[in-house]
């Protein structure tokens, strides 16, 4: 799930919903946007409702964890509750089985119509930005061993997943500069969120599956996937 938003009043639905994942599910992916205003007691509140999930969690931070300048504690926060922050390494199962990369990603556009950096310096500073994530995963990805590799973003790696969105702002929602090292490194499956108003499935030029994973998309339930049929079907999955 991703665009979680947790802010006040948000404790009964999502205990409720960890719950109910718990009994679906043996591995739970949150794709940023953990809490509305980034702020400590969301991160807190969002710690307790985690408890009810009986299974390994793993996470990266959205644009709306940033806002107060806490993403370091939230990360301090969520992990003292047993999640695994992406940000700081790649997690891996112990048998190898599945391998995930990720980060929050940020935006500049998609294929042809991506920002280049070119110019003023401060449009430089923004799409390197975009960049400097993409080269983390291409790092990780490159040295991650395990048997199925997934990539977890905030922001959209491609346009697909972006599609009913109004098309201005569809630039800001993510880049296909973050698609490049999953298709350079063939990881098997990307998770996103930010597109609250997209849709879910689409996939990279290289045909990788890329699965929008937002509440909104999923009418604030959570996606459930079976990593053996993406093995089993690959791209047409």
């Amino acid at each position: 799930m991703g665009d979680l938003h947790y802010g006040s009043g948000s404790a009964t639905f999502f205990r409720a919903l960890f719950k109910s994942a718990g009994r679906e599910s043996a591995m739970m992916a949150m794709c940023g946007d953990l809490t509305t205003r980034g702020l400590i007691e969301e991160a807190r509140g969002l710690a307790e409702a985690i408890s009810h999930y009986d299974g390994r969690i793993v996470a990266v931070l959205g644009n709306h964890d940033y806002e107060a300048n806490n993403q370091e504690e939230i990360m301090d926060i969520l992990e003292e509750a047993g999640v695994h922050m992406l940000e700081r390494g790649v997690y891996v199962t112990g048998d190898n089985a599945i391998g995930i990369a990720g980060t929050k990603g940020f935006c500049g556009g998609f294929l042809n119509c991506r920002i280049a950096p070119f110019g003023e310096r401060i449009l430089k500073m923004f799409i390197n930005e975009t960049y400097k994530e993409a080269n983390r995963i291409n790092r990780e990805l490159k040295t991650l061993k395990a048997g199925f590799r997934i990539v977890c973003y905030h922001y959209a790696p491609v346009r697909d997943t972006c599609i009913g969105e109004h098309t201005e702002v569809i630039p800001f929602l993510g880049s296909s500069i973050l698609s490049d090292p999953v298709d350079t490194f063939k990881a098997d499956l990307v998770l996103h969120g930010h597109a609250h108003n997209g849709m879910e499935k689409g996939k990279t030029l290289a045909g990788i599956p890329v699965r929008n994973v937002a509440l909104p998309v999923h009418n604030k339930k959570y996606a459930l996937y079976d990593t053996e049929m993406f093995r089993t079907h690959g791209k047409d999955t």
